[in-house]
């Protein structure tokens, strides 16, 4: 299976919150630099079940999506955005870039580039801001390309 089906087997099981079937994809060495530097690179799959299952009790519903990505051996290149309904209501959504590499076919690093002022604004007060709310309507991959 490419890296790509990977990842979009990973995005559907994260939709449905199943923290479960989203560490079956993960590398035991894991490290998830996902804080927009607000917080220090997750290590270990222990830790990121944790964040995981932190983030879950927080989302309602997710809509994480692609809209374009490119793979080159064993590194994913992709942009997307992650969009959450959050347990309060509130809607924060937030346009990313983002780079996996992947060994022995799980993800071993995963690094995400985004504005960081969007997240915590947007979670403050529930109201996207117009440069993030331009880019969902984008077409998102639902599927591998050739």
């Amino acid at each position: 299976m490419a890296n790509i089906e990977k990842l979009l087997s990973m995005i559907e099981a994260w939709g449905r919150q199943d923290v479960d079937a989203v560490m079956t994809f993960l590398h035991e060495d894991v490290e998830w630099n996902n804080s927009g530097g607000f917080s220090p690179v997750i290590k270990g799959k222990a830790a990121m079940r944790e964040a995981l299952e932190a983030m879950a009790s927080k989302i309602a519903e997710s809509r994480w999506r692609l809209f374009d990505y490119t793979e080159v051996g064993d590194r994913l290149w992709m942009e997307g955005a992650d969009e959450f309904i959050l347990t309060d209501g509130k809607r924060v959504a937030i346009p990313y870039m983002g780079i996996l590499d992947y060994e022995d076919g799980l993800i071993r690093y995963w690094r995400e580039y985004y504005n960081g002022y969007l997240h915590t604004s947007q979670g403050k007060t529930g109201i996207v801001a117009a440069e993030a709310e331009v880019m969902l309507d984008r077409p998102a991959i639902t599927g591998a390309r050739a």
